[in-house]
């Protein structure tokens, strides 16, 4: 491949990765807006919010999968990008019905990102999975962020309304497009897909203990992430500090957390197995969720965000790069272990932040689904200790 090549498919990475999670982190910043326009139930709300992440759980493995046997890699992509350009203005300028649609077929787009960039990584950089990886989670993690952080300015600063707010991140997708205009013409989707195929001896992914354990790991992170993106502010607030303070932990929370997004997949391509970084990540983690379950001031809240970050950047990256590192030199196993692992880990992710609220309002308190995060960190360490073990997930029967 080419230099120039190359360098266009890095570009076409990084700005679908500004493509998967702004579309959803914007929509939380500007839900009370939709709210009082549409007269929706906090239920129907919350449902928009959940939406997204039940489709990716759902799509993921088949849909994904057949698209990609059908078209090759790069014209799956390509298809991505005017899917999710298209759905993106429905969600927006349709009726209130249109929101939950648009909102859906949004989040069929986005899961064939999330499954298909670890193939494409697998395949065309195979030997800097750690460095894709890193530029991939940091680029996706920095416009959460910025979804989050623009929403509500666009919408009443600028006085645009919550619908062109939304509508504003299109110009990333086109642009998007435009960029990986020229993989439609790439002769190579033939190849791919022949090499791709991993013999026909190759059994199911679901049948590999590595598998599963990836999968558990995302899985994990996956409900931790989505649990404290929903929750955190109000955490916060109940410990007596001010709404302001509580938002702008919550963007600190996904800002901080880009520092590890960027250094720990670069240190996946330094060692054979990755375990002593899930170990130092889950450290992190489990020690900022204990400093904020006895939190009373603002400055041990604050670090213990700064923590939490910290170990939940890590985990997003280590979720993504244990899915190229523990699959086989094949693009196509690698997007069957993405598929598997994130449609379990959005499952969870969707359960998260209902089950969590249903126990705030029976125990009426927060303690109890703090000490349950600090479980499942611990959890996750356990799980991450197998899951970044050197073994690939290729299996074949006897």
């Amino acid at each position: 491949m080419r230099g120039y090549e190359k360098i266009l498919i890095i570009i076409g990475i990084i700005f679908i990765s500004f493509n998967l999670r702004a579309p959803i982190t914007a929509v939380g910043s500007v839900v009370g807006m939709i709210q009082a326009d549409s007269m929706f139930s906090s239920g129907m709300v919350g449902f928009i919010t959940t939406l997204p992440l039940l489709t990716f759980a759902i799509v993921s493995p088949p849909f994904v999968a057949k698209i990609f046997s059908k078209t090759g890699l790069w014209k799956t992509d390509g298809i991505w990008t005017v899917f999710h350009f298209n759905w993106r203005l429905v969600r927006s300028y349709t009726n209130l019905i249109g929101i939950f649609i648009g909102t859906t077929f949004l989040g069929i787009g986005i899961a064939i990102g999330n499954v298909l960039i670890p193939g494409i990584i697998k395949l065309k950089f195979s030997d800097k999975v750690g460095l894709m990886t890193s530029i991939y989670t940091s680029g996706m993690c920095t416009f959460a962020a910025i979804g989050a952080g623009l929403s509500i300015p666009l919408a009443k600063d600028l006085d645009l309304g919550w619908k062109n707010a939304l509508a504003f991140w299109v110009v990333l997708t086109a642009i998007t497009l435009l960029i990986w205009l020229p993989q439609f013409k790439a002769k190579r989707n033939s190849n791919v897909n022949h090499i791709a195929t991993g013999g026909a001896s190759a059994t199911s992914i679901w049948k590999s203990p590595t598998a599963w354990w990836v999968t558990l790991f995302m899985g994990t992170q996956s409900f931790l992430f989505y649990s404290l993106v929903a929750w955190l502010p109000t955490i916060i607030i109940s410990t007596g500090m001010k709404d302001s303070f509580a938002g702008t932990m919550a963007l600190a929370f996904q800002l901080v957390a880009i520092p590890a997004t960027l250094i720990i997949p670069l240190l996946c391509d330094k060692f054979k197995n990755q375990r002593g970084l899930v170990s130092i990540t889950c450290l992190l983690y489990i020690s900022g969720m204990s400093l904020f379950l006895i939190s009373q001031t603002q400055m041990s809240i604050l670090l213990s965000v700064a923590l939490m970050a910290l170990g939940m950047g890590g985990s997003i990256s280590l979720s993504i790069a244990f899915i190229s590192l523990r699959s086989p030199p094949n693009s196509v196993r690698a997007s069957e272990l993405s598929g598997m692992s994130q449609s379990a880990g959005y499952l969870l992710a969707a359960v998260g932040p209902i089950l969590m609220g249903v126990i705030y309002d029976t125990s009426k308190s927060w303690l109890l689904p703090v000490i349950i995060f600090c479980g499942l960190i611990i959890l996750l360490g356990f799980f991450g200790w197998f899951a970044g073990n050197d073994i690939k997930t290729e299996i074949r029967p006897a």
